[in-house]
């Protein structure tokens, strides 16, 4: 059955289900009528004996029946015993070659060639001499209109499945129409590659949206996210290939100069190794970025003391911060520790107080701050720099994306998204906030380690 459509299978259980239905009502029917047929047949059995006797009278010493008493009448046969059980007038079915004994006012059921009959006897006094009626019937639920019905449903039930499977292959068919139509637009998007193609979800109101048309939407989501996905990659491709381009073609052209001219050797050396040093930054930065993407970014985890951290770091930016007239000031929280990565976390700070000071203005200040803030640890890098536009805050977290301003200055634009993929392996998060013109601040909120008192002392 797994090789199967949906729709056949659907249409299969749909069946079995009806069948299965079909089948518990018929035996339901089946049983409560055979109750039924039997106290109808027990209930006429015993009237008719009753109604006979009163059409049995003496005449002397002789009975005497009523012309009027018919002895087969309506499924039931009549007869009538003296004492010694012999037979005064009646008939009995000739089925039953053997009748069990009198007894007086009780209902009997016996069993013979597959049919069930009824035999009941009722006594009385006449003149001094017992008088015995019998009366014999077969269950209704063995013949008559409750017989032809049941007869009739069972010859009827395989046309009823047939029905219902054809019924059932048809509603299917329809309802899956809104299917194939999804399929086959999903079938003609992979053949031509064209990404930009929609699946029509139609024109329907929000209070006829049904299943089909979420999963329409579902796929138009899809199909959203792959062509902004190929987007970036290409966009990705494209800064990537242009910023390994510029740093190769300055090594090229240095090394050439440098063969030619053994006077600048030593300066063009230099930027060669300048050069390289940029590359191979690009280069760490797109593996760590790679290893986010491929969810193989794994912080290698150690108790880190954050306060002593931030003070290194601190202490490692003073002399850059000093070439720009940068004060670096510090608001660090005593016993502040972390479980985590300390290379990454040092690359993160780093890069976020980079970033602060090449972009902070001359004779301006840079705060790096932390403490710990509702169960968490808080680190802050604060400057009073360019700031950045408000349309650029959205896209600041992009590879390759530089905001304006900061075009001239040295980088890559992969610094920013390489601190948030390292933070978030972390299992934090990082905001930015910003007042163009007045500054910037970048906060990362990280899990505080789960230590006793002395160890944070």
């Amino acid at each position: 059955m797994g090789r199967l459509s949906v729709k056949v299978r659907i249409t299969i259980w749909y069946t079995i289900f009806l069948v299965i239905i079909t089948a518990g009502f018929l035996a339901i029917l089946t049983y409560s009528g055979n109750v039924r047929a039997g106290e109808l047949a027990r209930t006429r059995l015993a009237d008719s004996v009753s109604d006979a006797r009163d059409q049995i009278g003496m005449l002397g010493e002789s009975f005497i029946i009523d012309d009027d008493l018919d002895f087969y009448e309506d499924g039931v046969y009549l007869s009538v015993y003296d004492a010694s059980g012999e037979l005064i007038e009646g008939r009995r079915p000739a089925e039953l070659a053997d009748l069990p004994d009198f007894g007086d006012n009780v209902m009997k059921k016996l069993e013979e060639g597959g049919e069930t009959w009824y035999v009941y006897d009722n006594s009385f006094d006449m003149d001094g001499k017992t008088v015995w009626v019998r009366g014999i019937a077969k269950d209704f639920a063995e013949g008559g209109t409750f017989s032809f019905v049941i007869r009739f449903a069972a010859i009827a039930f395989p046309a009823l499945v047939v029905l219902a499977a054809l019924g059932g292959y048809l509603i299917t068919r329809r309802a899956f129409k809104p299917v194939r139509n999804i399929l086959q637009t999903v079938d003609e998007i992979s053949a031509d590659g064209d990404l930009s193609r929609r699946i029509e979800t139609g024109d329907s109101p929000d209070s006829s949206r049904d299943e089909i048309y979420h999963l329409t939407s579902a796929f138009n989501g899809m199909f959203d996210n792959l062509q902004r996905a190929f987007e970036k990659e290409k966009r990705f491709t494209s800064d990537v290939s242009h910023e390994l381009r510029t740093p190769l073609s300055v090594i090229i052209s240095q090394s050439d100069y440098a063969l030619e001219d053994e006077e600048y050797r030593k300066k063009s050396l230099e930027v060669i190794n300048r050069e390289a040093k940029r590359m191979a930054g690009l280069v760490n930065r797109l593996l760590t970025l790679a290893r986010s993407d491929a969810g193989r970014l794994r912080p290698e985890r150690e108790k880190v003391y954050m306060s002593d951290m931030c003070e290194t770091v601190a202490w490692q930016q003073e002399g850059i911060a000093a070439e720009k007239g940068i004060a670096i000031e510090t608001q660090i929280e005593e016993g502040v520790f972390v479980y985590g990565d300390e290379t990454m976390l040092i690359r993160v700070i780093l890069n976020l107080m980079d970033n602060a000071i090449k972009y902070g203005k001359k004779n301006g200040h840079v705060k790096l701050k932390l403490r710990i803030d509702n169960g968490q640890v808080c680190c802050e890098v604060e400057d009073d720099g360019i700031g950045i536009r408000p349309e650029d805050m959205p896209r600041i977290w992009e590879r390759f994306y530089r905001v304006e301003g900061s075009r001239s200055e040295e980088g890559s634009g992969l610094g920013l998204a390489m601190v948030e993929a390292m933070v978030k392996a972390h299992g934090g998060q990082i905001d930015a906030e910003s007042v163009y013109g007045e500054g910037s601040r970048f906060t990362v909120r990280l899990p505080l380690y789960e230590g006793n008192e002395e160890e944070r002392q």
